[in-house]
């Protein structure tokens, strides 16, 4: 049996999606080896060809399709899902001429989105992603770029939020924001691609059937989080892109990409999108 390393976040979004696959609940053709780590890691680790199969910021995917292509299952796609950023009271869009933005990792979807919104790249400050609203409600920078569960908690730190990105691209293109993928290395081939495709999307089936069987490991790795921002994370990541990205998912990678290679934010690719 063809064993594989599959990278994906602890985030409870991916944790649901991977709880049957992680577990080996699953009847499939191939053994899994998972492998978590947060996401700027597992976009860095992509710029290595170090995992056969990862979860990527769509950012990260713009910069290494010559290696790895994307897979229909498992993506992060919606509306109303988009990152924010967030500032302490007072403090307006004007400042972003001048101020620093705390934000995650160089590869990520949240500071390309940003950048095109701004035309240019802001003064960033990178951090931890739950780093980031504390480190603002302390004065030490300007703005915060919030993803993941950060969208439901940064009114408990006393910050305000400016700008939801996610509007912005909707308003913009019409299209669902795309904000992450699972993605496979070429070379693996077109037939092991479909296959591990079908797993994740299996896996993700048997959470939305029963989703009670997969919660055991989401709260494993959802560390401090509170339960109802479990769910609320889980909600708003997870819906019918994750199980196939479909012509309107395609068509939103796409647009991304078109848009951030036309600011030169991201490099140009003559490779298709999808792995097969």
């Amino acid at each position: 049996m063809t064993s594989l390393k599959i990278g994906y976040s602890p985030c409870p979004n991916d944790t649901f999606i991977f709880a049957a696959l992680a577990e080996q609940r699953l009847d499939a053709p191939l053994e899994f080896q998972p492998v978590l780590a947060d996401v700027e890691t597992l976009n860095q680790w992509a710029l290595e060809r170090r995992l056969a199969v990862t979860k990527l910021s769509f950012m990260a995917l713009g910069s290494v399709r010559d290696s790895y292509g994307l897979l229909s299952a498992g993506g992060a796609l919606g509306r109303g899902c988009g990152p924010l950023l967030v500032a302490r009271p007072g403090t307006t869009l004007a400042g972003l001429d001048s101020g620093v933005v705390a934000a995650p990792g160089n590869l990520t979807t949240a500071r390309l989105l940003l950048g095109l919104f701004c035309g240019r790249t802001p003064s960033f400050k990178q951090m931890v992603f739950s780093e980031i609203m504390p480190a603002v409600a302390r004065g030490e920078a300007d703005f915060g770029l919030v993803i993941h569960e950060g969208r439901f908690t940064y009114p408990n730190l006393g910050l305000e939020a400016l700008l939801d990105l996610g509007a912005w691209w909707e308003e913009k293109t019409g299209l669902p924001i795309p904000l992450g993928g699972i993605a496979i290395r070429r070379d693996l081939g077109p037939e092991v691609a479909r296959q591990v495709d079908r797993s994740i999307r299996t896996s993700l089936e048997t959470a939305m059937s029963a989703p009670d069987e997969a919660m055991g490991y989401v709260l494993a790795h959802a560390q401090e989080m509170d339960r109802q921002v479990v769910m609320q994370h889980i909600d708003l990541y997870v819906n019918s892109f994750g199980l196939d990205l479909g012509p309107a998912g395609r068509n939103a990678v796409e647009t991304l990409f078109s848009i951030g290679e036309d600011a030169g934010l991201i490099p140009l690719s003559t490779l298709p999108l999808m792995a097969y």
